[in-house]
């Protein structure tokens, strides 16, 4: 047998081992599933989706509408609901790979949340594309870890009560839609990136609009945008 024949049988054994730990991506799989409040009286959502697209929205008449798609066997997303007293505290999960995965992956959430229920949202973004509306929530804080990939979010429309934003931003964009008439304070740690805040006042890492100090409400962000862009904008 010639060397570089060795070394071919060689190389083709080598791959061949390395894919016996991998998942494959295959045919898509479509799945649901509906959470009901119960007896609580708010919620506690926490989203962790490693890779793919989350899209969230209001308009659901229970806590959680959700549809899942996926083609990688392994990142079936598991849910977990429980009451504490009387908040609820509901957990999506993507579940986890064994080994690499190979071939063109495909992951989307797609979320409707309860406009009524007071909500904690948290949601830990690993690597994709999140497109948030979350106009019709009533939200009592908003956390959210973000690695690579581009944010929108929309926190716009009528509120009843001020709330807390914090966005923990990697190496992407994140473009941020807030109430105009409605108290908004942003602190920007920039980090490498841009910064396009239209229509606000800028004192160092400080950016407030028009109506703060004068609306009887506020929403208070704080983002670490890490290496990217961001962008505020008045609505």
């Amino acid at each position: 047998m010639k060397i570089r024949d060795s070394w071919k049988i060689w190389a083709v054994a080598f791959i061949a081992a390395g894919l016996v730990g991998c998942e494959v991506a295959g045919e898509m799989v479509e799945d649901s599933q509906t959470i009901a409040l119960g007896r609580a009286e708010s919620a506690e959502v926490k989203l962790d989706i490693g890779v793919g697209e989350l899209k969230i929205q209001g308009g659901a008449s229970e806590l959680m509408e959700a549809y899942f798609s996926y083609n990688i066997e392994h990142w079936k997303p598991e849910v977990d609901y429980r009451i504490v007293r009387d908040q609820g505290v509901l957990t999506v999960r993507q579940g986890e790979s064994r080994g690499m995965t190979v071939g063109r992956k495909r992951n989307r959430w797609d979320i409707s949340l309860n406009d009524d229920v007071p909500l904690d949202l948290n949601i830990n973004f690993g690597v994709g594309e999140g497109k948030l509306d979350l106009t019709g929530l009533t939200l009592k804080s908003l956390d959210i870890d973000m690695g690579i990939g581009e944010l929108v979010l929309d926190l716009s429309g009528d509120r009843k009560q001020g709330f807390d934003v914090i966005l923990d931003g990697g190496i992407g964009s994140a473009t941020i839609y807030l109430p105009e008439h409605i108290g908004v304070r942003a602190r920007i740690d920039g980090g490498i990136g841009s910064i396009d805040a239209k229509g606000f006042k800028k004192r160092g890492e400080i950016y407030t609009n028009d109506a703060f100090g004068k609306a009887d409400i506020s929403i208070d962000i704080d983002v670490d945008a890490g290496i990217g862009s961001i962008e505020l904008r008045l609505r």
